[in-house]
């Protein structure tokens, strides 16, 4: 169980630290996240490690301000 939980904290950072530098990611690869457009200035980050972890940010297009609209656990 304890290593089931330091795996889900290293997923989280990874997404957290994708999230705080989604501006720069977008444009490049992540080794640490998968990217994807989800329109209007939004995107869906995806860890790679599991377990898998996926947030929804939007990008204010004026000031850069990035903020997490969701959070949730992915299953396969």
């Amino acid at each position: 169980m304890s290593e089931s939980q330091k795996k889900f904290i290293a997923a989280e950072k990874a997404v957290q630290e994708c999230e705080e530098n989604i501006t720069a990611l977008s444009q490049a690869q992540s080794s640490l996240c998968f990217i994807q457009p989800a329109g209007n200035h939004r995107w869906l980050i995806s860890s790679k490690e599991k377990p898998g972890i996926q947030i929804g940010v939007a990008v204010d297009e004026k000031t850069g301000v990035v903020t997490r609209l969701n959070w949730r656990q992915v299953f396969e």
